[in-house]
């Protein structure tokens, strides 16, 4: 990769973290044997960047699957998210579930072909061309990822949907429901187009817009199975269609609009995408 001209990188690849995690990714088994990839049908928008999944269970466990919309994941399970721009890695995201449920998060910043431990506080590095780049920190990948109905995100029911069935005769999820060997879970939606809308809202908006999340009256969770719940959609283009710190949707992780997402957004609830706003 080019070299990342941002005296930040520095810091991010030679400070000194407080963590258990490794130092380097390739120390915390990152491309060895084991991995399995994945891909959710709805992923987060992260300004564009492309993005590659990983998961990695120990020997010998089995994701639980008896609460459809809340998988639970044994001690152990480690998680990789690299994100790319322009066809090179930027930063690799990863995550290992502790025997208490909750996860321990680390943002690998690549370097000359490595990655290396960024600062728990986040960094910006500036990439070639110019082109700004916010790493998160330890708390930023906390706000989304701790109070979720599962700390695991992308890999999930609703999110696998037709992979399920092969996951459910590997033995790696289970129990599961009898249904799910040969029919992927899915949610109930009217056109296509809804589910296109309601799926973006879900990877997008749902690991915090769930009943017993956030304190609003929005839910726009998905449940497996279920229909989707009533939607204020013009409330809801009008926060995903600003960067208005203040006031935007989701509130981390984007600096730039997604306009192909509010298109969907906007087909499915009949109404103008906003004036593009700060």
């Amino acid at each position: 990769m080019p070299r990342l001209a941002c005296a930040l990188l520095l810091l991010a690849v030679a400070l000194p973290v407080r963590a258990t995690l490794p130092e380097r990714l390739a120390d915390t088994g990152f491309g060895g044997p084991g991995l399995r990839s994945f891909e959710p049908r709805f992923p987060l928008w992260s300004d564009g960047a492309a993005k590659q999944r990983w998961i990695a269970l120990p020997p010998g466990t089995t994701v639980d699957a008896s609460r459809a919309d809340a998988w639970r994941f044994p001690a152990g399970t480690r998680l990789w998210k690299t994100f790319s721009v322009d066809g090179h890695p930027v930063e690799t995201r990863h995550l290992v579930v502790q025997a208490d449920g909750r996860v321990e998060a680390a943002t690998y910043v690549w370097h000359d072909g490595q990655a290396r431990r960024a600062p728990d506080r986040g960094a910006v590095l500036t990439l070639p061309g110019g082109r700004r780049y916010e790493l998160p920190s330890v708390g930023d990948c906390m706000a989304c990822h701790a109070g979720a109905r599962s700390p695991v995100l992308g890999f999930a029911a609703l999110q696998l949907g037709p992979a399920v069935p092969a996951l459910v005769r590997e033995g790696v999820i289970a129990p599961a429901p009898a249904a799910w060997r040969e029919q992927g879970p899915d949610f109930l939606a009217a056109t296509p187009a809804e589910q296109a809308a309601r799926g973006y809202l879900h990877g997008n908006c749902g690991h915090c817009h769930f009943d017993g999340g956030v304190p609003v009256p929005l839910r726009l969770a998905l449940d497996a199975g279920q229909p989707p719940a009533p939607v204020d959609g013009a409330a809801v283009l009008r926060r995903a269609g600003t960067r208005n710190p203040y006031q935007q949707m989701p509130p981390l992780g984007t600096r730039e609009i997604d306009a192909q997402g509010l298109a969907v957004l906007a087909r499915h609830f009949n109404l103008n995408p906003p004036e593009k706003s700060p």
